[in-house]
């Protein structure tokens, strides 16, 4: 059997090493002359020369033990290093509201009333519902732990992982939910899957694509497939600029908007499932500050949206990654979402780095001028699992002819962890 895989980002990379353990024959096109989509670590030196970086994607990735992630880093012999446990906060209100580390902590905390902690803690009481129809994000949450918990704390969690408002979502952008309540609760699931650590692999995330690129025989970068041609035999040949080579199978391990394009002459049913696929774009801004205590030893604060749309809070790398900044400074890394998702009240306004300086001092008072800035765009970033994904993936899947296969985050979760284990699983039932 012999397989491209069309995508170098975590999804091709992973599925490529898992095809080559079983023996098959594999070549991986990247379209980028860099490898990881999304998961890369970038330079970014301070002012003075000293060694620093930023992450184009996620900052580290949640680990518990013995769980396919962790069995993956030590199969590559890649050191995870975890910052420890620190501080968080939610911004509600014009404060900072710590968030505690327990769940026995949420008793005294500020961060919902009484009755919205006292409905969360009926939660493992509550009955299981079948995995079908598919559910709303908002609704499964008020389902579990009641209506308060979705309106008062959820959409600052989901703002800071998935930067979307909840309530337009289903329950599939975040596939660890479903998972915990087959466990008959939410609790009883966390309970049982084991607790998950925030690691940072060593070099930062993007040391994951560069380490799987490693063990595998033969990676093209820069190299773009334009088409895909149906041989005999559900045989494939894959054209690219300059270059074109068959294979039994061809893997598309990408964005649904790119499949899409690629598959429309030969299945336009799936096609057209993968177009509706939505994505969303992100704005980031990196900067470095004189260390600004408690929050240099934290990993930082998600905005309540109705306090900070499209701002969506802040995380702090140089505490998560302590290779981010030269020692001594404290970066920062803050996000601001989608215009047209958020209603942000004034579209048009620039999201210069004076628009995000002047939130920053609303929440962080304290904070002095920064000593480098740096902006990156994200866009078409996260994929958007909003209601009916379940059946757009289904489709676009089943559709496909054969020697044909769509992997994605898109398809699995939009975290790494979501990639992994959707990706074990689907490699075991080949």
């Amino acid at each position: 059997m012999t397989t491209i895989v069309l995508g170098g980002g975590i999804t091709g990379l992973l599925a490529a090493w898992h095809l080559q353990g079983r023996g098959e024959a594999v070549e991986v096109w990247e379209a980028e002359t860099q490898l990881g989509g999304w998961v890369q670590t970038l330079p970014w030196n301070g002012e003075d020369g000293r060694p620093g970086r930023v992450e184009k994607g996620p900052q580290g990735i949640l680990v518990r033990a013995d769980s396919p992630a962790d069995k993956l880093f030590r199969q590559l012999e890649l050191p995870l290093e975890s910052p420890g446990k620190g501080a968080r906060w939610v911004g509600k209100k014009g404060r900072l509201i710590p968030v505690p580390a327990h769940p026995v902590g949420l008793i005294t905390s500020d961060l919902m009333r009484w009755s919205t902690k006292f409905r969360m803690f009926l939660e493992p009481f509550q009955p299981v519902r079948p995995a079908e129809p598919e559910e709303g994000l908002s609704a499964f949450i008020a389902r579990r732990a009641g209506p308060g918990m979705a309106e008062e704390l959820l959409p600052a969690m989901v703002a800071g992982i998935l930067a979307t408002p909840p309530h337009v979502l289903s329950i599939d952008a975040i596939p660890m939910l479903r998972k915990w309540e087959s466990y008959g609760s939410l609790f009883n699931g966390v309970r049982k899957s084991g607790i998950s650590h925030l690691m940072v692999p060593k070099g930062g995330m993007g040391a994951l694509p560069l380490r799987l690129a490693e063990r595998l025989a033969t990676v093209r970068s820069g190299l773009r497939a334009h088409s895909l041609e149906a041989l005999p035999g559900h045989r494939w040949r894959v054209n690219g600029h300059g270059h074109s080579a068959e294979a039994d199978r061809v893997i598309l391990a990408l964005p649904a908007f790119e499949a899409a394009s690629l598959v429309a002459p030969h299945a336009k049913a799936s096609a057209d499932a993968l177009s509706s696929i939505p994505y969303t774009s992100v704005k980031l801004w990196h900067s470095r500050h004189a260390p600004l205590p408690p929050f240099d030893d934290g990993f930082g604060f998600l905005i309540d949206p109705p306090s900070g749309r499209p701002y969506l809070g802040t995380l702090v790398p140089s505490w998560i990654d302590k290779g981010c900044a030269p020692q001594g400074q404290m970066q920062l890394r803050s996000f601001i979402g989608d215009s047209t998702i958020w209603e942000d009240p004034r579209p048009d306004e620039a999201k210069d780095w004076a628009w995000v300086e002047a939130r920053l001092k609303q929440w962080l008072p304290g904070l002095g001028a920064p000593l480098q800035t740096r902006e990156e765009l994200s866009p078409n970033a996260i994929p958007r699992a909003e209601m009916g994904h379940r059946a757009r993936v289904r489709t676009a899947v089943e559709a496909l002819p054969a020697g044909i296969e769509w992997l994605s985050n898109a398809r699995f979760g939009p975290g790494v962890r979501d990639v992994i284990e959707g990706l074990e699983a689907w490699v075991t039932e080949r």
